[in-house]
């Protein structure tokens, strides 16, 4: 049996991977998301700010990927090829699943109340994620990719978007069907998973509130989302000339974000990132693939790849990247200090009121200050694994 041939990087690719690793940590991790500056966060339910391309960025790049990984393949459905895109949607899953739980596991190895953590684990284990849905739509989209011609791939992207529009339209309640309390993808998920096994970061008047922007419902619509990367990468990879390439492609994103403005404006479902509404879903897809244009363009075509070098440290290694920004903040918040007139503080608000806060203040800049200084610690860890080969694939 022959090894299937590794496809090349492309390194446009790789820049816009590492300017999306970038800005997520950024937006992630302010250091007091209360003052920190408003395109730094997500909108507040239907609108957009820049925060919202973030996440279907990632799943769009994931698409794009994905054309050039299953060339070695030779894009057929056959037993290799499919075991290796549902490996790797196993094992994207469970990392999303668990890697929050590492810190409490450890505490609870050595405070000998592993039975109690397991037990509060499993009763609130949140199902579904950003890495799961990742995992899902790649897993979903790769295995329709291999088996769908290209006309076939949009008619079903076509079809998703429809659906979801009317099962969110029909099943939504009140007189606002996709408001946070009444929307469709909140009844499913609370019928298939129950309270206990969503996000509870959404508030009503103050309280928590049970609902998964990565529930199961929203995740037909960002299918779509990366078959529009996919079908990115197929076009890049046969159109060899990048200058008659990008010709075609900008014309695409802004009739993609156009389609998604009316059907936002003209047709009654909102831009939306946490329900990932269809008109979302074109108008992001729209915006990733602009950015992309953009990148090769400056890439490829003016040659300019020594001005972003500074993006493929993350871009090459993006998922140790992912895990040991979110990691240090999890950890950084087990960590229990004395903050100001004897108040506990967890070690992320410490560091934070202890560096960026002296030197810029309590208001916007200071958290873009100390987001950014996190995330250029972050790509120090990111440059050193570089320099020793460690990279994480899977």
């Amino acid at each position: 049996m022959t090894t299937p041939e590794r496809s090349p990087r492309i390194l446009a690719l790789d820049v816009f991977r590492g300017m999306t690793i970038a800005f997520m940590i950024i937006v992630n991790t302010a250091g007091n998301e209360a003052v920190s500056w408003g395109p730094l966060r997500h909108a507040r339910w239907h609108g957009f700010t820049p925060t919202d391309l973030v996440f279907p960025s990632f799943l769009f790049i994931i698409g794009v990927s994905a054309w050039f990984s299953l060339k070695r393949y030779d894009h057929q459905a056959n037993r290799e090829s499919l075991s290796k895109i549902w490996k790797r949607t196993a094992i994207l899953y469970l990392i999303g699943l668990l890697m929050w739980h590492i810190p409490g596991l450890v505490v609870a190895l050595f405070t000998m109340k592993l039975g109690g953590f397991l037990r509060e684990t499993i009763e609130h284990l949140r199902i579904l994620g950003v890495l799961q849905r990742l995992a899902l739509c790649y897993g979903i989209g790769a295995t329709l990719a291999l088996y769908l011609p290209r006309a076939r791939l949009i008619g079903v992207s076509a079809f998703l978007l429809l659906l979801y529009w009317g099962l969110m339209r029909l099943f939504g309640q009140g007189a606002d069907p996709y408001s946070l309390q009444t929307n469709a993808a909140l009844r499913f998920d609370l019928w298939l998973m129950g309270p206990e096994h969503l996000y509870h970061g959404e508030r009503v008047d103050g309280q928590r509130y049970a609902f998964d922007p990565e529930g199961a419902l929203s995740t037909l619509p960002a299918i779509v989302t990366f078959i529009i990367g996919y079908l990115t990468g197929q076009f890049l990879d046969q159109t060899k000339d990048r200058r008659h390439a990008l010709s075609d492609l900008f014309p695409a994103a802004f009739a993609l974000i156009a389609g998604g403005f009316l059907w936002s404006y003209w047709l009654g479902f909102p831009i939306n990132k946490k329900l990932w509404t269809s008109s979302y879903t074109l108008y992001v897809g729209g915006l990733s693939l602009l950015i992309l244009c953009m990148a090769v363009w400056l890439v490829d075509v003016t040659g300019r790849a020594k001005c972003l070098a500074f993006f493929n440290v993350f871009g090459r290694n993006p998922l140790l990247a992912y895990i040991t920004s979110e990691m240090m903040v999890v950890v950084l918040g087990t960590i229990q200090l004395s903050g100001p007139n004897g108040t506990a503080q967890d070690g992320f608000s410490w560091l934070y009121q202890h560096t960026a806060v002296p030197l810029a203040g309590d208001n916007g800049l200071g958290s873009f200050v100390f987001a950014a200084g996190y995330m250029l610690a972050n790509w120090l860890a990111a440059w050193a694994c570089h320099r020793r080969g460690l990279i994480i694939k899977i």
